[in-house]
């Protein structure tokens, strides 16, 4: 009886805060609340008034820029930039707000003293009760700390790249000579292990690779070699690279509808990432399976896809596949090696093509990973 009375009283209770809340005064009073106390910046901004100024912040903001309250009141957010205004996150950030659609980026702001910190901003905009956009709300993060940390990382990758990369070439040159007999006659045993030797070296000198090439890219220092590519010659190109890697895998390359039409890109990259896709469905497709690769023509471009028969893959896994270093089967028993390099290089090199690269895939039905490229690809 008395646990009955306790459930109506708070039910009573529930229904005069609901009540409460409701109404206009109090609903405004406890959203002032809970955003002054936020730990994030945050700031509204009226898309009705002429350059969007800035209508509202909390005290998060004021103290993570180091301006007060009336130096940031009436301006437009873009006076945080001081004069590094050209970044290309900045542009993508003014479309967004044209299209009164939501976005986050990442950009190089400065504070009233002068000092970089880098914010994460994401805006979304504010409806009236008739759909249309009349202000812009931005949560903003200093995310200055966790910049400092990636750099740091990607300078130990490039050095060390670096250091061992000259090594190791050495090392397999003198296995190549060693194998071919330059050295003195060779034992069976010993042949044999020169070649393991020899492959893991060789191993080792592709994940230095693609750890340069990945870096060069997010720095933004890789620059394409534009050329005229015909859909139809590059994958038969590629095809014939990978027979004998396919044969070994008891694995069946075949060439499917391929347009002939002929698009602006980079030959030597986009190989690269047929050759990643292809190579990874070899990998992971089971004895006597086919692999399948098509081109096809669409109104923007065309697009590649390599079809296979092997084992399928998640939906919660498939975000993972195009991360750097990401492997779905990270054990130290998975059956296929790998750097976990190559799907993300492929998406930033088809990225930096101004196209666009993903997967669909069925578990236990197969996988076709595909990418588009427009007819003209940026310069």
């Amino acid at each position: 009886m008395a646990m009955k009375q306790n459930n109506l009283n708070l039910k009573e209770n529930e229904k005069r805060f609901l009540d409460s809340f409701l109404l206009s005064e109090n609903r405004l009073d406890i959203l002032e609340q809970a955003i002054e106390s936020a730990r994030n910046g945050i700031v509204i901004t009226d898309s009705l008034l002429p350059d969007n100024p800035i209508v509202y912040a909390n005290q998060a903001f004021i103290d993570m820029t180091g301006y007060s309250m009336e130096e940031v009141l009436g301006k437009n957010c873009r006076f945080l930039q001081n004069v590094d205004r050209n970044q290309p996150e900045i542009d993508m950030l003014r479309q967004s707000i044209k299209n009164g659609v939501p976005h986050l980026a990442t950009l190089r702001n400065y504070k009233k003293d002068g000092s970089l910190f880098w914010n994460e901003l994401s805006i979304a905009p504010v409806l009236d009760d008739n759909g249309n956009v009349v202000k812009f709300i931005g949560v903003q993060n200093d995310v200055t700390s966790r910049k400092e940390a990636e750099r740091q990382v990607s300078e130990f990758y490039s050095v060390v790249s670096h250091e061992l990369r000259t090594p190791l070439s050495s090392i397999r040159a003198s296995l190549e000579l060693i194998n071919e007999g330059s050295a003195g006659e060779v034992s069976s045993d010993a042949a044999r292990l020169v070649h393991i030797a020899m492959n893991n070296s060789q191993r080792l000198l592709k994940l230095i690779d693609n750890i340069l090439d990945f870096k060069k890219m997010e720095s933004g220092q890789f620059q394409l070699h534009l050329g005229s590519i015909i859909s139809e010659e590059i994958i038969s190109e590629v095809l014939l690279s990978l027979s004998q890697f396919a044969d070994s895998a008891d694995v069946r390359l075949t060439k499917g509808e391929v347009c002939h039409k002929t698009i602006s890109a980079d030959p030597n990259l986009i190989r690269q990432v047929l050759i990643n896709l292809i190579g990874n469905a070899i990998k992971f497709s089971p004895p006597a399976s086919t692999i399948v690769v098509t081109a096809h023509e669409r109104p923007d471009g065309i697009r590649f896809l390599v079809s296979d028969e092997g084992p399928g893959i998640d939906p919660e896994d498939i975000d993972k596949l195009f991360t750097k270093f990401q492997q779905l089967d990270a054990s130290d028993t998975r059956l296929q090696s790998g750097s976990g390099l190559g799907l993300a290089i492929s998406k930033t090199i088809v990225e930096l093509h101004g196209g666009k690269i993903g997967v669909d895939s069925t578990v236990g039905e197969g996988s076709t990973f595909w990418f588009s490229l427009p007819f003209v690809s940026p310069s």
